[in-house]
């Protein structure tokens, strides 16, 4: 008896299966709807880059496609450079001083002499650059410095770039510094926003500095220069300098660019489908269940029971759902979990009044006076009698709703009261109407998440019909 129901749903489930075959429309949508949950599942094997994380790539950055345009073709590229021992030219002035390898670190060691001096380590590294100045460049160099009995002593770090004309720019000076300084958890840095650099290299606060230094192609040099003064003692001193980061934002970037902040547009839509799925599929369930549930007993019961259910349902069924989710996503926070069950609470009343009036005609069916006149209890009535008559509106429902929650919780998101931190479509086009991606007529960044709502609505929806088809008697057609 036990397997019975369960029997019965799975050959229901294979009847219904078969019968959307023949379902052109259907077909289509599931078939979409696959696509797309393929997509949610492998989300972080098809997204190229976390869809947070910003500085990815320049502001505003263009697709990379759009190099197949004359326009395009020149715009730059990123640029990354991690640069260890191996990659750097050497040139070393002064006497007892060593360069080492350890582990892919510059290591220097400077002992002190019966004479004060001053020494110097020169690393040098060269790179083609052959499309147009760029906008941005930063630059990170982690070091340490240690000085053992020699009191006076100091190292400095130096870097500059030198242009193929020749011209030397200094992007990053550490100043004499001594006793045991280390800069690697907060590396010593340089950015071409910072306006100090621009002064210091004699420009204006309001010039580019990426377009004022790599406006040439060719051949440009990166130097780091470590200046050693030792003193007359016996002690030594010690660099290290595990690496040097340097890197030139790209304004190409990816299947859909970046946004303001350089995060990945793709990796953003990509990463949405999971949100949209999750929040239509749970708010959908919950709502249904609900629904289901109030329905059932409301309609079952009758008398004081059906009355106060009826009046709570009909309260909520005249209240305006969007304004008062906004009012309480304004004062409780924004969660996408609070999205889910604000959209699930207060969308259930339609269905609750629909399974309320289904379940009043059945339960003064014929088979059901006859399962109380042999003593069936209430449950084994709704769950054997009620219920499976109740399945092909449970299933319609639940698909019909799912599009529904969807558009509301981009719609939350477009308006800046969904979740900050969850990547979803709404949320790509807010950042989008922020960020002025309108006016910049920025289509790629607005058209793919409109699209990618639209489908996914338009899939449930096509399957919704589908199923309304084949569980409604009177709309099956002859095929």
């Amino acid at each position: 008896m036990s397997e019975s129901p369960l029997r019965n749903a799975i050959e229901a489930m294979k009847n219904i299966l078969f019968e959307l075959k023949l379902h052109k429309t259907g077909l289509v949508g599931l078939v979409i709807l696959i696509f797309y949950t393929f997509v949610a599942i492998f989300a972080p094997y098809i997204a190229p880059a976390d869809p947070n994380k910003i500085g990815l790539a320049d502001s505003y950055a263009y697709p990379e496609w759009f190099a197949l345009f004359p326009k395009y073709r020149n715009l730059p590229r990123n640029i990354i450079l991690n640069l260890s021992y191996s990659d750097w030219k050497m040139n070393v002035q002064g006497h007892n001083i060593s360069v080492d390898n350890i582990n892919g670190s510059v290591f220097i060691v400077a002992r002190c002499s019966d004479k004060s001096q001053l020494s110097s380590v020169s690393l040098e590294y060269s790179f083609n650059y052959t499309y147009d100045p760029p906008r941005r460049f930063e630059g990170q160099i982690p070091f340490k410095i240690d000085i053992f009995n020699a009191l006076g002593s100091y190292a400095r770090i130096k870097c500059f770039v030198i242009t193929p004309s020749g011209r030397t720019y200094e992007l990053y000076d550490s100043r004499p510094m001594a006793y045991n300084l280390s800069r690697l958890d907060a590396p010593g840095t340089f950015d071409a926003r910072d306006v100090f650099l621009k002064l210091k290299l004699g420009f204006s606060p309001h010039d580019n500095l990426g377009e004022k230094i790599f406006n040439e192609k060719g051949v440009y040099k990166l130097k780091l220069l470590i200046i050693i003064y030792s003193v007359h003692d016996n002690g030594y001193l010690k660099v290290m300098i595990p690496y040097m980061y340097f890197r030139i934002y790209g304004m190409l970037y990816g299947l859909l660019g970046a946004d303001n902040l350089g995060c990945d547009l793709f990796s953003n839509l990509v990463y949405g489908t999971r949100v949209s799925l999750i929040v239509g599929i749970l708010a959908s369930v919950i709502s249904v269940s609900i629904g289901l549930i109030v329905g059932l007993i409301s309609g079952y019961k009758g008398g004081s029971t059906d009355q106060t259910l009826m009046f709570l349902t009909d309260t909520l069924l005249f209240m305006p759902i969007l304004p008062l989710i906004i009012a309480i996503s304004v004062f409780i926070g924004k969660s996408l979990y609070l999205e889910i069950a604000l959209i699930a609470l207060l969308s259930w009343m339609g269905l609750a009044r629909n399974i309320r009036a289904y379940v009043m005609s059945l339960r003064d069916s014929m088979y059901v006076e006859a399962a109380k006149a042999v003593g069936a209890s209430d449950i084994y009535i709704i769950f054997r009698h009620i219920l499976p008559q109740l399945s092909p509106l449970i299933y319609i429902s639940l698909v019909m709703r799912i599009p529904g929650a969807i558009l509301l919780e981009a719609t939350l998101s477009f308006l800046n009261l969904g979740d900050p931190s969850v990547p979803s479509w709404g949320r790509m086009l807010y950042n989008a109407r922020y960020a002025g991606a309108f006016f910049r007529f920025m289509w790629w960044w607005i058209i793919p998440p409109g699209l990618a709502i639209t489908f996914l609505a338009l899939a449930f929806i096509l399957l919704g019909h589908a199923l309304d088809e084949i569980l409604n008697p009177r709309l099956r057609v002859r095929r």
